[in-house]
């Protein structure tokens, strides 16, 4: 019984790994399967962002009263994988999605994921 456990609990994890991986997310966005979303400001976008990224910031989510309507029409129903500059504010972003019945998964900081997938020039 605990060497199914462990299994179950081992397939488990792996999934929710492979999950949010950059690597996986990044390979979803390039299928049409999922939007990665940058939640950093203006200031911090014009250092670059992840290659097709699109951007929505927090202060938009935090001051925009139509910020819910505006961010499902920018998603489109695709597996949504949030980034900032360092996790933290894409994990904010991913709680208030999460109480507005928006299923969303943190990837983490730009810091480390311009080590790992294609970065482009900041846009607006």
């Amino acid at each position: 019984m605990k060497k199914t456990l462990l299994l179950i609990l081992s397939i488990v994890s792996i999934t929710t790994l492979s999950a949010t991986e950059p690597a996986a997310a990044y390979k979803m966005l390039t299928e049409g399967k999922a939007v990665i979303v940058d939640v950093r400001e203006e200031d911090e976008i014009k250092l670059g962002m992840i290659e097709k990224a699109l951007w929505f910031p927090l202060s938009k989510v935090n001051n925009d009263k139509n910020w819910k309507e505006q961010f499902q029409k920018l998603t489109q129903g695709k597996q949504i994988f949030l980034y900032c500059r360092s996790g933290n504010r894409s994990e904010k972003v991913k709680n208030i999605l999460k109480a507005n019945s928006i299923e969303s998964e943190n990837i983490g900081g730009f810091e480390s994921l311009k080590k790992q997938l294609p970065t482009q020039r900041g846009v607006k």
